[in-house]
C-alpha cells in the first residue's frame, strides 16, 4: 500500500512539475504584455505633458502589480538614492535586480526603454516608446504562441518522466 502511495505521489509531483514549466512561459507573456500596457500609458503621458521622469515612474509603478510594481520601486529607488546613475543605468540595474520572468532578448529589448526615457525630449520619448511598444505587443504574442505550444508538452514530458520512474521502481 505505501509502495502504491509511493508511486502515485511520484506521478503526481512530476506532473506538476510538467505544470510548473508550463505555466513559468505564461507568466513572460503576462510580464510582456504588462510591460507593453505600462510604457504605452506613459507614452501618451509624454504626449500630454512633459512630466519629470521620476513622476511618471512613481505612477507606472503604482498603476502596475507584482513583480513589475517591484521593478519600477526599485528603478526609481537607484536613482533617487545615489545621484550618480543616469536613468539608463538605474533601469539596466533594477532589471538585473528584479526577478522578472524574462528571457534574455526581452531584457534586451527592455533596455531600450531605459536609454529612451529622461535622454530626448518629449516627442521623441514618445515616438520611442511608441515603437518599442509595438515590438513589445509583438514580443508578448510570440510569447504567448510559444506558451500555448509547450504548455502541453512540458506536461506531456512531467507525466512520462512520472510514468518512466514509476516502472523503474
Amino acid at each position: 500500500m505505501t509502495a502504491l502511495l509511493g508511486k502515485v505521489c511520484l506521478l503526481a509531483g512530476c506532473a506538476a512539475l510538467g505544470v510548473l514549466r508550463g505555466c513559468r512561459l505564461g507568466q513572460r507573456a503576462a510580464c510582456l504584455e504588462e510591460f507593453r500596457r505600462v510604457l504605452e500609458g506613459l507614452s501618451r503621458e509624454l504626449s500630454f505633458s512633459l512630466r519629470p521622469v521620476a513622476d511618471l515612474l512613481a505612477g507606472a509603478a503604482e498603476g502596475s502589480r507584482g513583480d513589475l510594481a517591484a521593478f519600477f520601486q526599485t528603478c526609481r529607488r537607484r536613482f533617487d538614492a545615489g545621484g550618480q546613475e543616469s536613468w539608463a543605468e538605474s533601469w539596466w540595474a533594477a532589471l538585473d535586480q528584479t526577478p522578472l520572468p524574462l528571457e534574455e532578448e526581452d531584457r534586451r529589448l527592455l533596455q531600450e526603454a531605459g536609454d529612451v526615457l529622461g535622454r530626448y525630449d518629449g516627442e521623441s520619448q514618445r515616438q520611442a516608446l511608441t515603437a518599442l511598444v509595438q515590438r513589445l505587443a509583438d514580443q508578448a504574442q510570440k510569447a504567448r504562441a510559444t506558451a500555448q505550444r509547450l504548455f502541453r508538452v512540458y506536461v506531456a514530458l512531467g507525466v512520462a518522466g512520472g510514468l518512466f520512474c514509476v516502472i523503474m521502481l
